[in-house]
């Protein structure tokens, strides 16, 4: 998913805004086989009401802070959906905590989330997160909540849940961008700027992490805790 997220922390002065880093592909591919396997009991039941539901990831890497959004859809021709966010601080100049731990932590954080409300011991909590309206959901951190996830006490990650639809949004934009000659124009302008803004912010953070020892270490969970 391509598009500007919703952050946690304010922008850095030194920083471009609208400079982020993607979040490694593979790690979204595992986001997405995670969560879809171990709440597969949840997700199967949720899929009695909404049978395409499934889960889409995405998020960003900023000069402090990492973004992971997790989007329950409940397909792609429903405008509902809802979605966990996930945010760590997070210094690239710092050898620890490694990129990878501060990722497995937003993932088991916002994991924890949906795993609350598809247990399938609480239908109840199903039929809440199928429902449209953000005020069906009970308990829910509409603010963002700070949660230690277990297998990573150290790093507190913080957690949000709304019922913005990201893939939504996303496809709007890639609709926009092929059939709106005007738009396509702007945003055309917006990605020459960005791309020199992003390249300028990659530079300041090699020269950031130069002479530093060692290795980012450090794997994604294969499961929720």
């Amino acid at each position: 998913m391509t598009m500007k997220w919703e952050r946690r922390k304010k922008t850095l002065i030194t920083a471009p805004e609208g400079a982020p880093g993607p979040l490694p592909v593979d790690f979204i591919k595992l986001v997405e086989e995670t969560l879809t396997q171990g709440l597969q009991e949840g997700l199967t039941a949720i899929r009695g009401i909404h049978p395409e539901s499934g889960f889409r990831a995405g998020g960003a890497i900023y000069e402090n802070e990492i973004l992971l959004a997790i989007t329950l859809t409940q397909g792609p021709e429903q405008i509902s959906a809802t979605t966990v966010f996930g945010s760590a601080d997070y210094d690239p100049s710092l050898e620890k905590p490694a990129l990878m731990e501060v990722l497995a932590a937003c993932l088991d954080a916002a994991g924890s989330v949906f795993q609350h409300y598809l247990d399938p011991a609480f239908p109840e909590r199903i039929a809440q997160i199928a429902d449209q309206s953000l005020s069906a959901l009970e308990e829910a951190p509409f603010q963002w909540s700070p949660i230690r996830p277990e297998a990573h006490p150290k790093i507190e990650v913080h957690v949000k849940m709304d019922k913005s639809n990201p893939v939504l949004d996303a496809l709007t934009e890639e609709w926009l961008r092929k059939n709106d000659p005007e738009y396509r124009e702007e945003s055309g302008k917006s990605s020459d700027q960005n791309r020199k803004e992003s390249e300028d912010f990659l530079g300041e953070r090699l020269d950031a992490i130069q002479g530093r020892k060692g290795s980012r270490g450090g794997t994604p969970p294969t499961g929720l805790h």
